[in-house]
């Protein structure tokens, strides 16, 4: 059990989309593992106010003084100390064994065995493995409803306002079964977003940019053993949306059994 106002490692699954906020200027939420093993989410973070040497990726161990969330029941759900993160120690270091045995912990049978956990006992942060051969990667328009505010915000007089980010143009996701029920979700992954405004630079027009993200997120991703960080909304504490996606050279399946026989 984490105590009031004490620092803890958090080693990085997922980074979400920064989302307009009056008070922050622009909160990432993001999800991690404890050095206790304990998988979190952390909030409000204003990640471009960050030092750069200070600004973290997917598998980099962090360190920060977290307290319990009193405003939000969910679990899992952590207040950040946002001038006391440090980065500790980059994920490039890191196996893909060590990867997947950092996050196998925290799989759930299936996205249906996630939301009885969530109605038994609050969980509301997991991972699943989608079904075999089921996914099946989209995109759209983004809805009006669904674009980011891009106004800068300031929220002290003494800083410039943050350079706005460019609104979201497509919605991407993945159709998909886990445990043979069909489901849908877009993926509210920083990284997609990052990804495709990479590939419209390099290729300059949009047809080839989503052409280049389905390869890589609708026929590469697919092979290398995706699992979907999952979690719930503070509005809609019953509501899985997708957070994350993780993928691996490594079969966390065969991994698991190797485990079992030592």
């Amino acid at each position: 059990m984490l105590s009031k106002n004490q620092r803890t490692r958090v080693r990085i699954l997922v980074k979400a989309f920064p989302q307009h906020s009056h008070k922050y200027e622009e909160t990432v939420c993001c999800a991690g593992i404890t050095d206790a093993g304990r998988l979190i989410r952390l909030f409000p973070i204003t990640y471009r106010r960050l030092a750069r040497e200070h600004q973290f990726d997917r598998f980099d161990l962090i360190e920060a003084t977290l307290t319990k969330a009193t405003s939000d029941p969910r679990p899992e759900s952590f207040r950040v100390d946002h001038d006391s993160i440090r980065v500790i120690e980059r994920g490039g270091k890191l196996s893909d064994e060590s990867k997947v045995n950092l996050w196998q912990p925290h799989i759930a049978a299936s996205l249906e065995a996630l939301q009885q956990e969530n109605k038994a006992t609050g969980r509301s942060l997991g991972i699943i493995q989608p079904d075999a051969g089921s996914l099946e990667f989209f995109h759209r328009p983004a809805k009006a409803d669904e674009l980011q505010d891009a106004r800068g915000m300031q929220a002290s007089l003494f800083e410039k306002p943050l350079r706005p980010l460019t609104p979201p143009e497509f919605v991407f996701g993945y159709k998909y079964t886990s445990a043979g029920r069909p489901h849908t979700n877009t993926l509210q992954d920083w990284e997609v977003q990052a990804a495709y405004l990479a590939y419209l630079k390099r290729y300059g027009t949009r047809e080839e940019a989503l052409r280049m993200l389905a390869e890589e997120y609708g026929t590469r991703i697919p092979t290398r053993h995706p699992h979907f960080i999952m979690g719930t909304m503070k509005l809609h504490p019953r509501t899985f949306i997708l957070i994350g996606l993780l993928r691996t050279g490594v079969d966390p399946g065969e991994l698991a059994k190797q485990g079992s026989l030592l």
